[in-house]
C-alpha cells in the first residue's frame, strides 16, 4: 500500500514513479534481498527506456502503456537473441509492476496480462557424481589464505545446500561452529538454521585460524569484520567473485557449461535424496517455499533408481 505521506498513484503519475513506489513496496512490504530489487530495477528500467521514443508524451504517464508496447517489447528481445528465459523473467517483472499498479488505483487493467510469455523448456537440475564434488573439495591450494578460503566456500555450500545470496551475506555471527550449523537469510528474508556437515566444519576452523591471521596485516577501519567470507584485504567478497571461485575449482574436475554454485546446490539435494533422505527434509533444507519445488529432483533421482532397479532385480536387464 503506498505511504500516507506520499500522494496516491494515478494514472497520470509516471512510470518512473510507480517503478520506484513498486520498489519501496517489494523492499518494505515484501521483504525481497537487495540482488532480487537489483534485478527488478534492470528489467523495468529496460521498459522505460524502450519506451521513449515510441511515445510523444516524454513524462510516460502510466495511462500511454498499453498491451501493443508491451508485446513490441517482448517482440524487441526475441529479435536480440535473447534466450526465452530472460524474456519470460522481464516480461513476469512487468506484470507484477503492472499488478501493483491496479490495485493501488493507478490503472484499470494490466497491460501486460494478456501478453503471452515465450515457451521455456525447464531442463532437470544437473548436479555432480559425489567423487566429482569429493575431487572438486581437494582443488584449492590451501597453503594458501584464498585457497583455505575457497575450500570453506566449497564445503558449506555443498555441505549446506545453500543459495549463492544466502553465503556472500553470512556473518560470523551466523556460525554455530560447536552445533555444525549456520544461520541463513532466505529468499523473501526469511531465517532458516542449516547443518554444514563436519567436512565443512572442518574447513571452516582452518580458514577462521587463517583469517585471524591475514586481517593482523590489514588496515582496520578498512576490514569489514563481520563478513564471514573476506578477500585479502579484508573486504566481503560480492557474489560475481564468489561465482568466479566456484566455477574456477569445479572447472577441475567438469567441462560442462554451467558451474555455478547452484549446481553444488543441485548436488547436495540429489545426493540426499539418492540416499533415501525424505522429501519433505530435503525441501527443510533448502529452504523451499513449497514441495513443488523440491519435486524436480526426484525426477534426477529416478534415474539413480532405475539404475539400481536394473542391476539388482532378476528381470530388471535384458
Amino acid at each position: 500500500m503506498a505511504d500516507a505521506s506520499q500522494s496516491a498513484l494515478h494514472a497520470g503519475s509516471s512510470l518512473e514513479e510507480g517503478i520506484v513506489r513498486f520498489l519501496e513496496y517489494l523492499h518494505k512490504e515484501r521483504n525481497c534481498a537487495e540482488y532480487t530489487l537489483s534485478s527488478y530495477r534492470c528489467d523495468l528500467q529496460q521498459f522505460a527506456r524502450f519506451l521513449y521514443p515510441r511515445v510523444d508524451n516524454l513524462q510516460l504517464p502510466l495511462r500511454v502503456v498499453q498491451r501493443e508496447q508491451v508485446q513490441a517489447f517482448v517482440a524487441d528481445l526475441e529479435e536480440k537473441g535473447l534466450k526465452a528465459s530472460t524474456v519470460a523473467r522481464k516480461l513476469a517483472a512487468l506484470r507484477s509492476l503492472f499488478r501493483y499498479l491496479c490495485r493501488e488505483g493507478a490503472l484499470v487493467a494490466n497491460p501486460a496480462g494478456a501478453v503471452a510469455s515465450p515457451l521455456v523448456e525447464h531442463a532437470l537440475p544437473r548436479h555432480l557424481p559425489v567423487e566429482q564434488v569429493a575431487e572438486a573439495m581437494e582443488a584449492p591450494a590451501t597453503e594458501r589464505f584464498s585457497g583455505m578460503r575457497d575450500r570453506a566456500i566449497l564445503e558449506v555450500f555443498y555441505g549446506g545446500g545453500i543459495r549463492l545470496g544466502e553465503l556472500v551475506t553470512l556473518n560470523l555471527s551466523s556460525l554455530d561452529l560447536a552445533e555444525g550449523t549456520i544461520k541463513v537469510m532466505g529468499k523473501g528474508r526469511k531465517e532458516r538454521i542449516a547443518p554444514i556437515g563436519a567436512k565443512a566444519q572442518e574447513a571452516l576452523k582452518a580458514y577462521l585460524q587463517r583469517r585471524a591471521e591475514v586481517l593482523l596485516e590489514c588496515d582496520m577501519s578498512q576490514v569489514e569484520a563481520g563478513a564471514l567470507f573476506l578477500n585479502g584485504r579484508g573486504k566481503r567478497l560480492s557474489r560475481r567473485t564468489v561465482q568466479r571461485i566456484v566455477e574456477r575449482h569445479l572447472r577441475t574436475v567438469s567441462k560442462d557449461d554451467s558451474l555455478s554454485p547452484h549446481r553444488l546446490r543441485h548436488s547436495f539435494a540429489a545426493h540426499l535424496l539418492d540416499a533415501g533422505a525424505d522429501l519433505v527434509a530435503v525441501k527443510e533444507l533448502l529452504g523451499h517455499a513449497t514441495l513443488a519445488a523440491t519435486q524436480s529432483y526426484t525426477e534426477v533421482s529416478l534415474e539413480h533408481l532405475q539404475a539400481i532397479y536394473a542391476e539388482a532385480h532378476p528381470h530388471g536387464a535384458d
